[in-house]
């Protein structure tokens, strides 16, 4: 997440300071985003079609990991030209293969819970500041990358399916690659009114010895029935228009209502991804610290729910119902013997 964001979201004095930050930032980014989104044309799409794209197997049923082997799906932008977005999915791929291959996982949530009297009644208030964050970093080379297949969606997307084989390389013969994906969520409720609001950011770089670093930028905000994304690879802002991104699997029977999103594929698993990520850690092993700050004029009690640990992760499959993403991912946690 850009530190500006982080700090306006969660370094103020009291809870309706982050809030009225988050929403002005928020408001700003997506007040046009409607007309924008009906305004803006394709410019690489030359044929329009009612029908879904049908999505190939592989991107429900992945091959199967084993410990030396890592299978990983990457997906463009939508509306892009087919070399770049072809080089786009391969590089989001291998960020997916450094995350399943091995991640730490972090997360810590404050509960605010403030009192404020009104004549003879009480209000309550109650605030939950969600934030989670998945990182990976390994040493890796061209040949440790293959890939596997591919699809290019009726939007010009690019669907890469790579297999990633882990092996130990000498210092200054390789790259970097970095991974990192956040997750920010606000909810707060008073009496029997609840807003809540969420921020899902995914950021990967590929350092090259002695050469420019290649690095990929996701970010998607969500607010009611408000939204707003972005994204830049390369230096570059990719620009879509907002649609009714449609897809199917080849399984369904006739008639099947497709899954639909506005912002095409990438952004509806990256979503997905990142919040099942984080609900899964929550249910982790948790420490909860009580600590009882206040904050005027309002008297507001905090607790804290922290963990982390390592983990290596495996995506299974993935299934589209009801016009959301569900997926089968198993998250195991590693133990580093001391």
């Amino acid at each position: 997440m850009c530190s500006t964001c982080i700090i306006a979201f969660i370094s103020g004095n009291s809870w309706g300071q982050n809030e009225k930050a988050f929403e002005k930032i928020f408001l700003k980014e997506t007040q046009n985003s409607e007309d924008s989104g009906s305004n803006n044309k394709f410019k690489n799409v030359k044929k329009y079609s009612y029908y879904p794209d049908t999505l190939p197997s592989w991107f429900f049923n992945p091959p199967a990991c084993t410990l030396g082997c890592i299978y990983a799906v990457g997906i463009s932008d939508p509306d892009m030209e087919p070399s770049k977005a072809k080089a786009m999915a391969i590089h989001r791929a291998k960020a997916m293969a450094a995350l399943y291959n091995f991640a730490k996982l972090q997360y810590f949530r404050d509960v605010y819970t403030s009192e404020e009297q009104s004549g003879r009644y009480t209000n309550i208030r109650q605030r939950f500041d969600t934030y989670f964050k998945i990182s990976a970093a390994s040493k890796v080379d061209d040949e440790s990358f293959a890939v596997v297949d591919s699809h290019m969606t009726r939007y010009n997307e690019s669907m890469i399916l790579i297999k990633y084989t882990p092996k130990s390389l000498q210092e200054g013969t390789n790259k970097m690659l970095s991974v990192i994906g956040t997750v920010l969520f606000i909810e707060a409720q008073v009496g029997d009114a609840f807003e809540d609001q969420a921020e899902y950011e995914l950021l990967s770089a590929v350092r090259p010895y002695q050469d420019k670093t290649q690095a990929a930028h996701f970010l998607y905000r969500e607010k009611g029935n408000k939204f707003y994304s972005s994204s830049d690879f390369l230096d570059s802002s990719i620009i879509f228009p907002s649609y009714l991104y449609k897809y199917a699997s080849p399984n369904w029977d006739k008639n099947t209502p497709p899954m639909v999103t506005y912002n095409g594929l990438w952004s509806k698993f990256t979503r997905e991804l990142l919040f099942h990520l984080t609900l899964t850690t929550e249910q982790t092993k948790t420490k909860v610290k009580n600590l009882g700050e206040r904050y005027n004029p309002e008297s507001a009690k905090l607790s804290r729910e922290v963990v982390s640990y390592l983990a290596q992760l495996k995506l299974n499959g993935i299934v589209f119902e009801s016009d959301t993403m569900k997926l089968n991912l198993n998250v195991n946690e590693v133990l580093i013997q001391k």
